[in-house]
């Protein structure tokens, strides 16, 4: 992934955080930011293909929430 997708995949992130949880934009700024995808993008920018939108802001919920997460 390119650097301008990475950032449209946060904000399709950020997006579902807030329209599917009722996380506020700021709220779910930084539990993107502070999330294992921004760690993950870091080490490989292809990593998140393997998984839709709306699993990473699962994933990033159930982290924000301190629910167990299976190794990705």
């Amino acid at each position: 992934m390119t650097n301008a997708e990475i950032r449209e995949f946060k904000s399709y992130v950020r997006d579902t955080l807030v329209r599917k949880y009722h996380l506020n934009e700021v709220e779910a700024a930084r539990a993107v930011r502070d999330s294992y995808l921004s760690k993950a993008l870091a080490m490989d920018k292809d990593f998140v293909d393997h998984d839709t939108v709306e699993e990473w802001a699962e994933f990033i919920y159930d982290e924000i929430n301190h629910e167990s997460l299976l190794m990705m």
